[in-house]
């Protein structure tokens, strides 16, 4: 498993519009004091939608997705012919890194953003969490490139 600050090269890119990266920057400082979270849909390997969520959680420490919504949710990316693009959440206070609690609940095979609000501006890396199983609690961590179109 890769160390805090240790993520692999990146050898991906995740490219995001200005308005979709200030929407979910938005959503994370409005969120505050907790972390905030939602999920990025994308057409044609761009992402094209934010859907804000409700930390389930509600804690400034970890975040969990809350079900009925993430249900909901992924039915209006199918119902639109999207595909679930990311998964992004909010650091309140530490740096856009995978915390092993993230690690642990990391269950989908796309990049995960975290926004980091102890930077201003806001920092966003974006990660893949390489598991041989979702429910597997280690995992590889692989920093995606990011490039945000202004």
């Amino acid at each position: 498993m890769s160390e805090a600050g240790d993520a692999k090269e990146p050898t991906e890119t995740l490219i995001l519009p200005a308005e979709i990266t200030d929407e979910m920057i938005e959503h994370c400082r409005a969120g505050r004091p907790n972390e905030a979270c939602g999920i990025l849909a994308s057409q044609d390997g761009g992402m094209v939608k934010v859907f804000r969520m409700t930390n389930a959680t509600l804690s400034p420490l970890r975040y969990s997705l809350d079900p009925k919504e993430q249900f909901a949710v992924y039915r209006a990316i199918e119902g639109r012919g999207w595909e679930l693009g990311a998964v992004f959440h909010s650091h309140t206070h530490t740096e856009a890194y995978p915390s092993p609690t993230d690690v642990r609940l990391a269950s989908e095979d796309v990049p995960y953003l975290i926004v980091s609000l102890a930077d201003e501006p806001p920092s966003v890396r974006a990660f893949r969490i390489l598991k041989a199983n979702w429910t597997d609690q280690e995992g590889e961590i692989k920093e995606v490139s990011v490039s945000v179109l202004r």
